[in-house]
């Protein structure tokens, strides 16, 4: 047994388990171990290597395969799918998730003939929906984004999966940019913190990702940034990108929506519904629209529609509005 201690939402997390499955779970978290602070771990995740169900003798039936007692504690089946049951607690130290795989015979068929389906849900079930989850306690909200760095400020890239947040915040990184996430991130309408997992690049040689990609390990990333610009970003068909203005109700429009579209966070809804709902913490639904309404009321907003083609980065494509938010300018 071993253990690691993980930088991710926001938390600081204390990873139980057998070697390989903490190494698993560091993989999940981008590849490599990073403390957030001297402070205790208030989140802490246990894999079990037990095929046994959990008891839910004194539990009371929530909905189906889910139970909970007076005491603030959940049990799970199968949790998103996953093949992994779970016993949620919560109490005056914080989160304790504890994990077992007990799969059916149709789960375990999925988990060999998917390889890669089964490698990302397995880190979004023991990593990132519980850390999500306590985030949400602490009044943060989940969001599909990238928050990079770039000239000086602070950018919040919105849009749906696929098109192109992560290539342009890997091209950023390369060119000496920060960077807390390239995909999904906690905030409070203040801060942004990124949830830890690997870059996933139409390139390179890492583990197969979906849709083509693989897996990069992060190089450096920063714990948490403050937005100062909101970007939407748009595929295009015209050979030179444009850019145009946004008022708060188009740009927080497309941070929810780009949020309530991401595959990663399918499964979240709903788990985040039956914990609230059978634990008695917390909001049984993240504030996303609050929080996106929050930040672009609060920030500039503008609609980047990218050429049909690669093109220049974002240091370049946001040339005009970085240098209207470095010298103070207004929306």
């Amino acid at each position: 047994m071993s253990s690691e201690l993980l930088d991710t939402a926001g938390q600081r997390v204390e990873v139980r388990g057998a070697d390989d499955v903490v190494r698993s779970i560091v993989a999940a978290a981008g590849g490599r171990a990073r403390l957030a602070s001297a402070d205790r771990a208030a989140l802490v995740l246990s894999i079990e290597d037990s095929r046994e169900p959990f008891r839910t003798s004194g539990f009371e039936p929530v909905t189906r395969g889910a139970w909970a007692n007076d005491s603030g504690e959940v049990v799970l089946e199968s949790v998103g799918g996953s093949g992994f049951d779970q016993r949620w607690r919560v109490d005056v130290d914080g989160l304790r998730v504890t994990s077992r795989w007990r799969p059916s015979y149709r789960e375990l068929g999925a988990a060999r003939l998917l390889p890669a389906r089964q490698h990302a849900l397995r880190g979004q079930v023991l990593l990132h929906y519980p850390a999500l989850w306590f985030a949400m306690l602490r009044g943060f909200a989940p969001l599909h984004v990238s928050i990079v760095e770039v000239g000086g400020v602070v950018v919040l890239l919105a849009g749906p999966g696929g098109v192109g947040k992560s290539t342009l915040v890997s091209r950023a990184l390369a060119d000496g940019a920060r960077a807390t996430c390239d995909n999904l991130a906690v905030c409070d309408g203040t801060t942004a913190y990124g949830v830890a997992e690997p870059l996933r690049l139409l390139t390179g040689d890492g583990r197969r990702a979906f849709h083509g990609r693989r897996e990069q390990a992060w190089t450096q990333r920063v714990r948490s940034l403050p937005p100062e610009l909101i970007v939407v970003l748009r595929r295009g068909t015209e050979e030179t990108p444009r850019i145009r203005p946004l008022t708060a109700q188009q740009a927080a429009r497309g941070i929810v929506a780009g949020t309530y579209s991401a595959g990663e966070l399918r499964r979240f809804w709903s788990l985040a519904a039956v914990v609230g709902s059978a634990t008695g913490c917390g909001p049984v639904h993240p504030p996303v629209e609050q929080i996106a309404m929050s930040l672009a009321e609060r920030l500039p907003c503008i609609e980047l529609q990218l050429g049909r083609e690669p093109g220049p980065g974002l240091a370049e494509l946001l040339k005009r509005p970085l240098a209207s938010v470095r010298t103070g300018g207004v929306r």
